[in-house]
């Protein structure tokens, strides 16, 4: 079905009456009639958001507040066309999809599509990229392939964390939340201005929720939350043109991992397809759901899901006569263990245990430019990272234990220019170079003990093969990117733009070796190519009613060759293949309006028209219930609305703010399984707060999720295990935000 608009009263309305999120605005506004000017680094240097010829969703502190984006997956409320979820099995874990493109797999050596990037630091696992928000002072979101100065992997987009800097002046924040689910929020921020010369800043956070879902076999709540956190800087004038900014982290995370729910209410039998003309027996599913509640369910593991994460950085800008020198280095690493139930039963039909180790360094070297007519940035990228990981996959009984270990080399140069030609025009151009190793290591043993000490395949007593391999492999790709906009006016800009994207290539790790009765050898652990895209990109920018009306509005359309996905089979083996080449095309809008000096509208929509140019069946193991026909995490729409209201009583003033986000039905896998879909949904937030006229401190009414909306984040169809489980969204929360301020 055509994009645009299968509803099309619906399109007209939203895109025309209310559409685009809020964004990250300046708190200075001399005249509050007027939308605050909007400022990002996207492309290194500050400019206007309405300057940029990229299509960009930013969000500063205040909206954080009022439009309550307290974790990663709450961006899906403010940005057009993504899926942000909790991934499946993991609470830490982020399952990110941006126009349809993304990864659902965890494992390392599945990278994701959509890079992360905290302070240019780049994120490279899931795993731990469920990120809480606190001492952040922006975020970007950019939307498309960003083969030129964010290009590792990032075919889908880049998500920029900008946090808080030490500024020299001394200030004091503790915010708190309690509500429902037994809700209980801590932060609290300090900074202190030491001497001329230095600055510090020190943030702490907790995050604590009990569970949402209830375990009939234990009698015991689970699905819960306990984060802890902190953060702390330090700003030095080294010299008269030199700064050096230094920042540690460290997370603590014991929340549980994530617990499915079967959603058969009485047994299924599903016909399979004819396979060579030979019709299969139907997949049969027992009825699990006994209660029609899919906030209960039934697992009898011992569950276990303990993150700890420490992070430390350095960055020293230089500056000189029409240039800064911005070097950055930094070191990642990250423990993770996790015992998790996969198949929503009190029964050992899917569970996975891994014990992962992750470490990371990288740096980076930028230089920044300006001149009369032209802006530029070139650099060199560098990154090393090392991933252990012992797991075992058990499948009815204990399966065999794997040590699967990767070692990732990657650098990359790049450079990029903005040209004024003067009449309006301004040209800009980019290019980088990527090239990345990869040396995969795994090793099995039996569940009985059994191994192979010199690596050949070995068929053990019970059936199962122990074996030893090693592989490496490299791949390099050249990108450019290209635009050229137009300023008809001080008001309104043009922009036309094409650029490419590669995301490396890799192994399949969930993937093994096998050893039969006789003799035969079958080995799934297959070599997945990079992944590339070349994208096109149509759009404006304006600024109208005397600066009270910002609207924003692209056309895209992405064209990828051999795109990554990942899927399970009948027989419970998930594998990572390149799919097919695929093209997805779609608009977005964006409009925000100051209807008086104390009310404003925003809201975004977003479509995806996502098709696959070759067969995708590689994916899907004979026998699936379905053959694939749409792309999964792709919903054709999207939309957010919302106000903000402020105004004054005698004793202090009241702010109300309330946001409506839509997102239509999709697949949860590539099978396109009719199981486990998501249907459309709505949400609906709010919040109330006070401040008193003579006073630092705030107290506000908070709800999410205010109609108790249930829908599916993510799910297993596993028709020769039995599965059919999904995962539930957190249901409605309400509770009482205080926050006190001292500067």
């Amino acid at each position: 079905m055509p994009i645009a608009c299968r509803r099309t009263a619906l399109c007209v309305a939203l895109s025309w009456a209310i559409a685009a999120p809020l964004a990250a605005q300046s708190p200075e506004n001399e005249d509050p009639s007027k939308l605050d000017e909007i400022k990002v680094t996207a492309q290194r240097y500050e400019e206007s958001l309405q300057q940029v010829p990229i299509s960009i969703t930013a969000l500063g502190e205040e909206q954080f507040e009022k439009l309550q984006v307290e974790r990663l997956d709450d961006l899906k409320k403010t940005v057009p066309n993504v899926i942000i979820e909790q991934n499946t099995g993991t609470s830490s874990g982020a399952k990110i999809f941006l126009r349809g493109v993304g990864a659902d797999e965890s494992l390392f050596t599945s990278d994701p599509a959509v890079g992360i990037y905290i302070d240019d630091v780049y994120i490279p696992r899931q795993t731990g990229s469920q990120i809480a928000l606190y001492d952040i002072e922006r975020i970007e979101v950019l939307r498309g392939p960003q083969g030129t100065l964010y290009g590792r992997n990032a075919t889908g987009g880049a998500i920029r964390y900008i946090t808080r800097k030490p500024d020299g002046q001394t200030s004091f924040r503790l915010d708190g939340t309690i509500g429902n689910i037994d809700r209980r929020d801590l932060r609290a921020t300090a900074y202190l201005g030491i001497s001329d010369a230095a600055s510090a800043g020190f943030a702490v956070m907790t995050k604590n929720r009990g569970g949402y879902s209830d375990n009939l076999t234990t009698g015991g709540d689970v699905n819960d939350q306990e984060v802890h956190a902190m953060r702390g800087s330090l700003a030095l004038e080294v010299s008269d043109n030199s700064k050096l900014s230094v920042a540690l982290d460290a997370l603590k995370e014991r929340s549980g991992p994530g617990f499915a729910s079967c959603v058969l209410r009485q047994p299924l039998t599903l016909a399979r397809p004819a396979i060579n003309g030979v019709v299969p027996a139907p997949f049969r599913y027992p009825g699990c759901d006994t209660d029609g509640d899919l906030y209960t369910l039934s697992s009898n593991i011992k569950d276990k899901n303990d993150l700890e994460q420490f992070g430390a950085s350095a960055v020293l800008e230089t500056e000189f006569s029409g240039a800064t020198w911005r070097n950055i280095l930094a070191y990642r690493e990250m423990d993770n263990l996790l015992n998790g139930d996969f198949d929503g039963q009190n029964a050992v039909l899917l569970h996975i245990f891994q014990d992962q180790q992750q470490d990371q360094w990288s740096f980076e070297s930028q230089l920044v430019g300006e001149s009369e007519s032209l802006r530029w940035v070139i650099g060199g990228f560098l990154f090393s990272e090392s991933n252990e990981q012992p797991t075992q996959q058990s499948i009815f009984a204990p399966g065999v234990f794997e040590d699967i270990r990767q070692d990732t080399d990657a650098y990359a140069l790049y450079g990029q220019g903005s040209y004024d030609f003067g009449e309006a025009f301004t040209f800009t151009f980019g290019g980088r170079y990527s090239s990345e190793d990869k040396d995969f290591y795994k090793d099995a043993t039996c569940s009985n003990g059994q191994f192979t000490p010199d690596g050949a395949a070995f068929r053990c007593s019970n059936g199962q093969t122990s074996y030893v391999t090693r592989r490496d492999d490299s791949w390099s790709s050249p990108d450019w990117r290209l635009a050229l906009d137009y300023q008809f006016s001080g008001d309104l800009m043009g922009y036309i733009s094409a650029a490419t994207g590669f995301k490396s290539g890799g192994f399949n790790g969930r993937g093994g070796i096998t050893r039969s009765a006789t003799g035969v050898i079958v080995d799934s652990i297959t070599v997945v190519d990079e992944e590339e895209v070349t994208s096109y990109e149509i759009g404006f920018k304006s600024t109208f009613a005397d600066g009270r009306v910002r609207l924003n509005a692209n056309y895209y359309f992405n064209d990828y060759t051999d795109l990554q996905l990942s899927a399970i089979d009948p027989a419970g083996n998930f594998f990572l293949r390149n799919a097919a080449d695929v093209t997805i095309q779609g608009v977005e809008l964006d409009l925000s309006a100051m209807l008086s000096d104390s009310f404003q509208i925003n809201a975004n929509l977003g479509t995806i028209d996502g098709e696959y140019d070759s067969d995708p069946s590689v994916l899907v193991a004979p026998g699936s219930p379905t053959f694939p026909n749409e792309l999964k995490q792709a919903p054709e729409l999207t939309w957010s609305a919302g106000f903000i209201w402020d105004f004054d009583l005698a004793s202090g003033g009241l702010s109300w703010s309330t946001s409506v986000h839509f997102t239509d039905e999709h697949y949860q896998n590539v099978a396109n399984s009719e199981l486990i879909k998501t249907e459309s949904y709505t949400l609906i937030d709010t919040r109330l707060g006070y401040t008193p006229h003579e006073g630092n401190w705030e107290v506000a009414l908070v709800g999410k999720n205010l109609s108790d909306e249930e829908y599916y984040t993510g799910g297993f169809d596993i028709g020769g295990l039995g599965i059919a489980a999904v995962y539930m969204n957190v249901p409605r929360q309400v509770g009482l935000e205080f926050a006190y301020r001292w500067e």
